[in-house]
């Protein structure tokens, strides 16, 4: 693994310097970047440490799942993490469900509102049906196979939601937590975040897959899943041992390992 070369100059005094993480946790602030992945990923492949953290004022390149244009004002919360878990690489897609149980605790402990707060599969977190938060893992496979590092992207709305979504967003400020911003985010998000990753790693898949399904939106719901050459229809079964969405439907039951969920009836 190739030393790391270069430090990102941090950005000055502001509200992410109340920021605290986890011991073993390294914290890179910037101001405006491209993309906070984009640069996770760079730092990852000249051999960041685990547990490498980059948090940005703004992005003027965010993206989001299928490379949609994610809003990046300032104000809100935009970091991502280098992980390099010792797992084999068809288990790296498990990270997404670690992330999106964090965010969820952390979005329920700002608002005061847990049971307006839901997991959407695979990698949302809504308040009242309504969109807070993205999550954006990417990893890599070394030439022998083996898993070499996640970058784990997580944006959180705290002070703006856009308006013209493809679906309908909100904030922390409007949804009770007025008094949060990137500082006190970040930090609750990283103790929920590396409290569930040490449960992945310690007792594999099956606790978080658990969680997610706490936290998630009821078994048996009607829902509408958008692939790329179709849509179907039928009911939220759970999810498999993996990770894949079960969905019940009058053909039997399929497997969704990437697509779109909507509400029956939804966009």
């Amino acid at each position: 693994m190739k030393p790391l070369t270069q430090e990102i100059p941090r950005s000055g005094d502001g509200p992410c310097e109340k920021a605290i993480l986890p011991a073993g946790y390294r914290l890179h602030r910037l101001g405006s970047v491209a993309s906070t992945n984009d640069e996770a990923r760079r730092l990852a492949q000249q051999g960041a440490p685990d547990r490498t953290v980059i948090l940005a004022e703004r992005q003027t390149a965010g993206r989001g799942r299928y490379s949609r244009q994610w809003e990046s004002p300032r104000g809100n919360l935009y970091a991502s993490f280098v992980f390099r878990p010792p797992l084999p690489p068809r288990h790296a897609a498990q990270i997404g469900y670690v992330a999106a149980v964090a965010v969820y605790d952390t979005v329920a402990a700002l608002t005061g509102r847990p049971a307006a707060v839901t997991c959407k599969w695979p990698n949302d977190v809504l308040v009242g049906g309504a969109k807070i938060a993205g999550i954006l893992p990417e990893s890599s496979i070394g030439a022998d196979g083996a898993l070499e590092w996640i970058v784990l992207g997580i944006g959180i709305n705290i002070v703006s939601a856009p308006a013209d979504a493809v679906r309908p967003a909100t904030s922390l400020s409007a949804q009770g937590g007025a008094g949060a911003d990137t500082g006190t985010v970040l930090a609750a998000l990283g103790r929920a975040l590396d409290g569930w990753m040490l449960q992945w790693l310690g007792d594999g898949f099956g606790s978080v897959r658990q969680a997610w399904l706490d936290r998630a939106g009821p078994l048996g719901g009607e829902i509408r899943v958008i692939l790329p050459d179709r849509s179907i229809g039928g009911s939220f079964g759970g999810l498999d041992p993996d990770g894949a969405l079960i969905l019940d439907t009058e053909g039997g039951q399929e497997k969704i390992h990437s697509g779109e969920v909507f509400a029956a009836g939804g966009r």
